[in-house]
């Protein structure tokens, strides 16, 4: 569990590095006194340049076009609050059907691709037979580029009880493996902010031990193992920002 959380953290301090090299750009002067910005994808010297600049737009330049090239320039500011980052934080309510109503939150961190394809990490509060934080590795396609897009999820993770005992109880609570999967759609009413809303699946595992006869010292106890596996109908909605 310490090597998960280790995980978590590395990925998270990752990502926020990512978010900083993202602030920063190539730029390509040309004679005719244009500027293009983006990303340098090549630099054949005396032949041509190809730079990918807004909406992933590709750009060949001729040498004989070219003044002057410059490459990892930190974008001024002004120009940095109209670009959204690939570096998303998802904040989202779950609601679990099923013989026995339960719901819980989470937070994950993302890093979307051009690919439209999103791969994040997260941590959230639950509950199903007890409390728990669940541990999350999150994966996402998104079909469209626009303000709006239909999208397909998966998910997987452990889970850790908030508490293992509860005053009065003689049980013992673990967690245990957690998946799903689902679709949703997500709308984006800025070029940062977004509601995304989703149904699916949950599958989630738990464990508890309990010990019989505990007040008894002088007769044998027996410890009592109860492996619970829930499988839920899920309803989520969240705010999502970058």
């Amino acid at each position: 569990m310490k090597a998960l959380l280790s995980f978590i953290i590395f990925y998270s301090v990752s990502l926020a590095g990512n978010l900083y090299a993202q602030a920063r750009e190539d730029v390509i002067y040309l004679n005719n006194g244009s500027i293009l910005r983006g990303k340098l994808n090549e630099n054949i010297s005396g032949v041509q340049s190809t730079i990918e600049i807004v909406g992933h737009n590709t750009i060949v330049v001729s040498d004989s076009a070219i003044k002057m090239i410059m490459t990892n320039q930190v974008i001024p500011s002004k120009d940095r609050a109209d670009k959204s980052s690939p570096v998303e934080m998802a904040a989202t309510v779950s609601f679990f059907g099923g013989s026995k109503n339960s719901a819980g939150c989470s937070f994950i961190t993302s890093y979307r691709f051009p690919s439209r394809i999103s791969v994040g990490v997260g941590i959230g509060n639950e509950w199903f037979d007890h409390q728990q934080i669940p541990f999350i590795a999150d994966f996402k396609y998104s079909f469209l580029k626009g303000m709006w897009s239909p999208y397909v999820f998966a998910l997987c993770g452990y889970s850790i009880p908030l508490s293992k005992k509860v005053d009065g109880d003689w049980s013992e609570y673990y967690g245990g493996f957690l998946a799903g999967t689902g679709a949703g759609l997500r709308f984006n009413f800025t070029k940062h902010n977004a509601l995304v809303f989703s149904l699916g699946y949950r599958y989630q595992k738990t464990k508890t031990v309990t010990n019989s006869y505990p007040w008894l010292s002088s007769y044998q106890g027996y410890d009592t193992i109860l492996y619970n596996k829930f499988n839920r109908v899920t309803f989520s909605l969240g705010f999502l920002f970058n």
